[in-house]
């Protein structure tokens, strides 16, 4: 299981400077940002305003049970490439994209490149038409466009350099949604994007994938290789037991939108937020 960071009980204070000591989520500081968290409507960028300066490399999951944000970061390559996955109609595809626009949010162009792969473009459409997200798109492609095998070749040509100590260019977010589509792709591309979901992340490559409960066991050999888990609503324990890699994830009885990961030795879960300022 990959190393989730929860940004809520380890803000950073400026109290001391020299120290730059962390501070538990009960100080008086973060129950002042609890507090203004819940005066508002729980957007993505309302719940990244609790969060000043804003850590880099970072994405936001969701919003904890306290209303603080729930973010990971991307500088540790033990997290590899991670899976969210739950019922259909859960809100999977969603998850994806709190992530991606948190990553406009907490990342400059030159640190972070976003690139979509997705069998439904158009439920990416808003980011193929903001200026303000261009600035960061690599490019939102269909599993079966020509152009989706070109993005994957680039992205391994840019991974083996970087391994050789070619390190440059901003680090790469590759969603993958509704990854059961993988076969579209011819099968060198398939080799390719296995590759970069077992080594990408070594090389400042970060693949965050979704696929339908359901469809997991079908899918093992490309479930398998990702090593962080976020899990919403999924029924049976056939599902919990390929997709959790943990023991007990109990979200059978999960709302939509409602999503849980594992952190240090325990599940933690979260809400998803709208999308928006």
């Amino acid at each position: 299981m990959g190393v989730v960071t929860n940004f809520v009980k380890t803000l950073k204070t400026d109290q001391d400077p020299a120290s730059r000591t962390l501070v538990h989520n009960q100080s008086k500081q973060l129950r002042n940002q609890r507090s203004r968290a819940k005066d508002r409507s729980t957007t993505v960028g309302s719940l990244l305003s609790c969060i000043k300066p804003y850590p880099q490399r970072s994405l936001l999951l969701g919003q904890c049970a306290d209303a603080l944000p729930f973010l990971i970061e991307l500088g540790n390559p033990e997290l590899g490439a991670i899976l969210v996955s739950c019922e259909k109609g859960s809100g999977k595809t969603h998850q994806l994209q709190v992530m991606a626009e948190s990553a406009t949010l907490l990342n400059t162009p030159s640190q972070l490149q976003i690139a979509v792969l997705t069998f439904k473009p158009d439920e990416w459409q808003t980011w193929q038409i903001s200026t303000e997200r261009k600035k960061y798109l690599q490019g939102v492609f269909a599993w079966y466009d020509p152009r989706a095998e070109n993005i994957l070749q680039s992205l391994v040509d840019m991974a083996e350099a970087r391994r050789e100590d070619q390190r440059l260019g901003a680090d790469v977010l590759l969603i993958l949604d509704d990854l059961n589509f993988v076969e579209e792709l011819s099968y060198e591309a398939q080799l390719n994007l296995h590759w970069l979901l077992e080594y990408g992340s070594q090389s400042g490559i970060w693949l965050v994938g979704s696929i339908n409960a359901h469809q997991a066991l079908a899918f093992r050999y490309w479930v398998d290789p990702f090593r962080t888990r976020i899990i919403g609503r999924v029924k049976l324990m056939d599902h919990h037991e390929i997709l959790a890699m943990q023991q007990g994830p109990g979200t059978e009885k999960f709302e939509p939108a409602m999503f849980r990961t594992w952190l240090d030795h325990a599940w933690c879960s979260y809400r998803l937020p709208l999308l928006g300022h």
